[in-house]
Order: structure tokens, then C-alpha cells, then sequence
């Protein structure tokens, strides 16, 4: 078995560079928040798909739900996926990377959702400022979830160019 792995990676080549760049795209946005509630006169709560650091998460009652661990699933598996699509050539990288590209726009369109349900339960903006018992609260999406969009988009247009922008390891 180590040696059909040995000659996978000593013959790798890398048929879709923008589907590598997904990947680490989608890695990227796991780091930064992607939603983000700041009360005045307090600290900031940043909302990552994976867990809510801050006061705002103790005011709201908010906790971890079971939503958030099947979102990082889908997330780390998406990275695996751009990964693996992007070494695979033909039909089959191409079928890979468009597959993760509309997953990765249905978790964003599905967090952006979950967001929008907890704004209008308290009253506040998906985005911008809003002045709540003489206290401004700023609300806003963050880079994370820009990230994961635009790895979405790239790895839908990365169909397009599969084979086209071929690496191969030197020998």
C-alpha cells in the first residue's frame, strides 16, 4: 500500500492551480470571523462558523448548536475536496471542484441565513449600526465569510480552466 502512495505523490501533478488556491482560501476563512456584534462600551463579539467568542454570546443566550459543527464539517471536507479536485484530472476534478464551489455558496447563504434569524429576534441589522436602549450597536459581516465566498466562486470558475494551468512535481 506505501508503495501505490509513494507513486501517487512522486508522479502528483496539479491539473487546477485556482482549485489549490480554494482550498487554502477555505482554510483561511476558518481563521478569521465571519460575522461580528459590538455593543458600546463593550468588547466585540466575532461569530465564527465553529463557535461565538464574546459578551454578546452571554447577553444573547447564543451557544454553540449543532448547525455550526455540521457548517465546519461541510468546510474542512470543501478544503479536502479543492484539494483532491484539484490533483484529479478530466471529469472527475472538474465535477469535484464545481460540486464544492456551490456547497461552499450554500453554507455562506445558509449562515447568512441563521444570522438574519437572530438579528430580527433582537431587533438589529445584519449589517450597520443601530441604537438600542441608549447603547450603539454595530454589526457587520467579516472577512471569513468573504473568503469562503470567493473560494465558491473561484472553484466554480476554476471548471473552466481545469487543465489548463498544469504544475507537475520535477523529478
Amino acid at each position: 500500500m506505501t508503495s501505490v502512495f509513494k507513486n501517487y505523490v512522486r508522479t502528483l501533478k496539479l491539473y487546477n492551480v485556482l482549485g489549490l488556491v480554494s482550498g487554502c482560501l477555505i482554510i483561511a476563512s476558518l481563521l478569521f470571523p465571519w460575522w461580528r456584534i459590538v455593543v458600546e462600551g463593550r468588547l466585540g463579539t466575532n461569530v465564527y462558523p465553529y463557535v461565538i467568542s464574546g459578551d454578546a454570546s452571554l447577553i444573547l443566550g447564543y451557544e454553540r448548536t449543532a448547525v455550526m459543527i455540521v457548517l465546519t464539517c461541510i468546510l474542512v471536507a470543501c478544503a479536502v475536496l479543492c484539494f483532491v479536485g484539484s490533483t484529479l484530472k478530466g471529469k472527475k476534478g472538474k465535477t469535484m471542484l464545481g460540486a464544492v464551489g456551490i456547497i461552499l455558496l450554500l453554507v455562506a447563504v445558509c449562515f447568512t441565513w441563521r444570522i438574519s434569524t437572530h438579528c430580527k429576534r433582537y431587533g438589529v441589522p445584519m449589517q450597520g449600526n443601530i441604537v438600542v436602549m441608549g447603547f450603539t450597536v454595530t454589526t457587520g459581516f467579516q472577512v471569513g465569510l468573504y473568503l469562503s465566498i470567493l473560494a465558491g466562486c473561484l472553484c466554480i470558475i476554476s471548471i473552466a480552466l481545469h487543465e489548463k494551468i498544469k504544475i507537475s512535481r520535477s523529478q
